[in-house]
């Protein structure tokens, strides 16, 4: 039974359902297996620098569960593009925001912390030299990242410094961007 079937006859906590996160939480502990996911994201081109992601499954300790989200991705008109969706680096910035967000409303959850508003605004400073290779000095990714979560709740500041600790210890994306992640690139000509 997944997680959001359970809410139905549960006791939740900002949409969330600390008992059954526990018991997913449990389940991983026991079996190593169950802590084991692979996610995929297929991305074509659709003309200039516009693109359409897929994501159409996940993996779960062996098993595959179907998914159906459709991403446009593209550029500002400023910058040659249609600006038909955000761009990559609003995506990758999104994507962290989602992740930092999801789990800080669980680790409140968890608590007992009831949330009445959870935001968070991330900036990500660029500098086109580098992607351009105008500068070898100047990288081609982000020189600056930075954050701000802003929450109300039910929480001492205290409590919520704690549980933003404990989400920049946890967060996925985060960890991503902060280490580095073996790549295995490849390039297959059709």
């Amino acid at each position: 039974m997944s997680i959001q079937q359970q809410s139905i006859n549960e006791q939740s906590i900002n949409g969330v359902v600390p008992s059954a996160l526990q018991e997913l939480i449990d389940s991983v502990a026991q079996d190593a297996n169950q802590g084991q996911l692979a996610f995929q994201a297929t991305t074509a081109w659709v003309d200039g620098t516009r693109s359409q992601t897929q994501i159409k499954s996940f993996e779960w300790a062996g098993q595959s569960y179907a998914r159906d989200f459709t991403l446009t991705i593209d550029e500002p008109e400023e910058w040659g593009g249609t600006n038909m969706g955000p761009n990559p680096q609003e995506v990758l910035l999104s994507a962290l925001n989602a992740c930092l967000m999801a789990t800080f409303v669980n680790l409140c959850s968890m608590q007992g912390i009831k949330l009445e508003k959870v935001e968070i605004t991330s900036i990500g400073k660029l500098d086109l030299r580098g992607f351009f290779g105008l500068d070898e000095t100047i990288s081609a990714g982000y020189q600056d990242l930075s954050w701000q979560l802003n929450v109300k709740g039910n929480a001492t500041p205290e409590q919520f410094q704690q549980v933003y600790e404990a989400t920049m210890a946890a967060s996925p994306n985060l960890w991503n961007l902060a280490h580095p992640v073996p790549i295995k690139p490849e390039l297959r000509v059709l």
